[in-house]
């Protein structure tokens, strides 16, 4: 199965290194091509029996097909990186096109993203001391919707050894007092609507007044491959469409990272 991603190069503030993943589709999509380039790619007919079953309005459906999961051998690690990603993604064509209902494509991602949680519960890096591990901040400002992208991007970097915090729709005064409280390697923001440039500015320069200036703020999304301006409109530090420069350019885990490595 062949994935194409179109990954945009970063746009870098003055002084400023590194990048940050385009959080949803582009950054699932580029690890599920690596992955299938080492002969551990999804099994179509599995997937399209995943994407069916989770989308079924009856919830034994899915029951069922967890026995032949195991039995395939497919582990948590590539649900989370190749079965869901591709599975939302096939949920939102089939809505695009009327062959799904509103109403199975809001159970298939309910239980996309409850799967998630559910094989996500060992992957314990967030309770890690700070002082013996990286810690990211992910935003996702009020109004963006894509919370499973978030969910799985957060997954993939716990189980590389980083706790990630998640903020969906943060307040400001109460995401300036959780921000003075800890010590963050970096912040995240997801942004794919252009309506929402105002608020994620407002975000950054929360971020910044909270750390000091010291805290390093990195915005993906869709928006971020699609307006050059993304970086001037909001004050971040860095722009860009690929996790390995945002990893790399925030100093997290840069030597540690084979698989991820650019092409």
């Amino acid at each position: 199965m062949q994935h194409e991603v179109h990954l945009g190069s970063a746009h870098l503030a003055e002084g400023s290194q590194g990048g940050v993943s385009r959080f949803a589709a582009e950054v699932v999509a580029r690890l599920v091509a690596r992955e299938a380039a080492d002969g551990s790619g999804v099994r179509e007919e599995l997937l399209s029996r995943f994407v069916a079953a989770v989308s079924s309005l009856d919830p034994l459906v899915f029951e069922e097909l967890k026995p032949e999961l195991r039995r395939a051998r497919v582990s948590a690690a590539m649900l989370a990186d190749q079965y869901i990603p591709e599975a939302a993604r096939r949920l939102g064509l089939a809505w695009e096109t009327d062959s799904l209902s509103f109403a199975q494509v809001t159970m298939g991602v309910a239980r996309l993203q409850a799967v998630l949680r559910e094989i996500g519960s060992n992957w314990s890096a967030d309770m890690a001391e700070p002082a013996d591990t990286t810690t990211l901040l992910l935003i996702l400002p009020q109004g963006e919707q894509h919370t499973l992208g978030a969910m799985v991007l957060a997954g993939r970097l716990r189980r590389m050894g980083i706790s990630v915090s998640v903020q969906i729709a943060p307040k400001l005064p109460e995401l300036a007092d959780y921000v003075a409280e800890r010590a963050f390697d970096g912040a995240l923001i997801s942004i794919a609507c252009e309506d929402r440039l105002e608020t994620c500015r407002k975000l950054v320069k929360t971020l910044k007044e909270a750390s000091n200036g010291g805290l390093r703020v990195a915005i993906g999304g869709a928006l971020a491959g699609a307006d050059e301006n993304v970086m001037r409109l909001t004050g971040a530090d860095v722009v860009t469409n690929d996790i390995v420069l945002a990893l790399e350019g925030m100093g997290v885990m840069s030597g540690m990272l084979p698989e991820l490595e650019t092409s």
